[in-house]
């Protein structure tokens, strides 16, 4: 037979705890409150705090960020505080510096190969008309050479006199 869940004990002890607490930060005056909850230097829940409060073991911590619905418990009261809820990041300026930084670079990528592309149809425009123009001039060359050949089998049979 499996082992009952200790969910709804730990869930009972907390919403006591957070009861407690709210009603705490409720009675300070409005304009000079502060957090009731346990708070991390960084302005976060602290977890760990919390669950020493509600006197879990220190193996069932993790079922205050594991459990949605503990977890949910926590970050309503935490919101209402001003505390950084459960799981969020205080400074994501490293990570966020490190997106930008990305969104950069693949910006700057996309502009290189763009201008390399235009440069390249360019570059494929200009052979393409020098193609044409000495395709002009060997045409004209087989021409030239076409009226020579002419001339020298004309001046080779005897027809051909120049009278210059």
């Amino acid at each position: 037979m499996p082992r009952p869940s200790v969910i709804p004990g730990i869930k009972a002890r907390l919403e006591a705890y957070l009861d407690q607490r709210e009603a705490e930060y409720l009675a300070l005056p409005e304009g000079s409150r502060q957090p009731t909850l346990p708070v991390t230097a960084d302005g976060k829940v602290n977890v760990r705090a919390l669950a020493q409060a509600i006197e879990l073991k220190p193996t069932q911590e993790k079922y205050l960020y594991e459990r949605k619905e503990l977890c949910d418990l926590i970050n309503c009261i935490a919101e209402g505080q001003g505390v950084l809820s459960i799981g969020s990041r205080v400074t994501q300026t490293e990570a966020d510096k490190a997106i930008k930084q990305r969104l950069i670079q693949q910006a700057k990528s996309a502009q290189e190969a763009s201008q390399a592309a235009v440069e390249a149809v360019s570059a494929q425009q200009a052979l393409l008309d020098r193609i044409r123009s000495l395709t002009a001039e060997l045409e004209a060359s087989r021409a030239e050479n076409e009226r020579l050949r002419a001339q020298l089998q004309a001046v080779e049979n005897g027809i051909w006199v120049d009278v210059r």
